[in-house]
């Protein structure tokens, strides 16, 4: 949890940064000033509170276009780290603060950028959703299903591990759990299991994810976050495509 700024100005500047990424990963050619975006929105540390919200999502623009951000945005990353560090490690903590922070390692790295002395970020000792049992093959779809969706700052390209590996062997799950999160209104996990689907599909077409996204994208107009997911899901199908 999030406690150098008040929870609500860093959900309010998350919400309008995820607008912003989402605008420019829909966007072609649309590039994000990502330091000075930061800066513009930032309220007593809100606007770095909304980086480490966002997580690796935050360089999808960079990553899905092949462009290299710029020093100072790197440096915006580095300081939300810092401002804002991982939990201490604990037994049986919440595995997903070392899978994000594990994410953001690895797409820095696609960049040239070393982490390994940066200060926040959490103790990673390898891929840490492998053998994590919530993401198992004999836990129940529903679970597994909500567990792969507060990982999707994982489906990117070129992080492959054990979370992909689970949304590969489990693709009947994902869509079941992509239904009922949609029934069930709940659009920002119906999106990010939509994004997980996105990241195959070239390889295992599956009909029902265009039409899925289409209506998300309708339905979560007013969403941000949502949005970004969305944002994220289409530009990964139409680059397998």
């Amino acid at each position: 949890m999030l406690t150098s700024s008040p929870p609500t100005r860093v959900e309010t500047a998350t919400e309008i940064l995820a607008a912003d990424l989402a605008r420019a990963v829909g966007e072609t050619g649309c590039a994000l000033p990502l330091a000075r975006r930061v800066a513009e929105i930032d309220d007593n540390g809100s606007g770095q509170g909304a980086v480490r919200v966002t997580g690796a999502d935050v360089l999808a623009p960079f990553l899905l276009s092949g462009r290299v951000p710029d020093d100072d945005d790197v440096a915006v990353v580095q300081a939300s780290v810092r401002v804002f560090p991982a939990p201490a490690p604990a037994a049986g903590a919440d595995p997903v603060w070392s899978a994000r922070d594990w994410a953001l390692s690895r797409v820095l790295a696609r960049f040239g950028v070393d982490t390994s002395s940066w200060d926040g970020l959490a103790a990673i000792d390898g891929d840490p959703v492998t053998g994590l049992p919530a993401l198992g093959p004999a836990e129940p779809w529903q679970p597994w299903a909500l567990t792969l969706a507060r990982l999707s700052s994982l489906a990117l390209p070129g992080l492959d591990g054990a979370a992909r590996d689970t949304a590969l062997n489990r693709r009947t799950d994902l869509v079941r759990g992509l239904s009922r999160s949609m029934l069930r209104r709940d659009h920002l996990t119906a999106a990010r299991l939509a994004r997980w689907l996105a990241m195959d599909a070239a390889q295992l077409p599956e009909p029902l994810l265009a039409p899925a996204v289409d209506q998300l994208d309708l339905l979560a107009m007013d969403e941000p976050r949502t949005r970004l997911e969305l944002a994220i899901a289409r530009h990964m199908m139409q680059r397998e495509s």
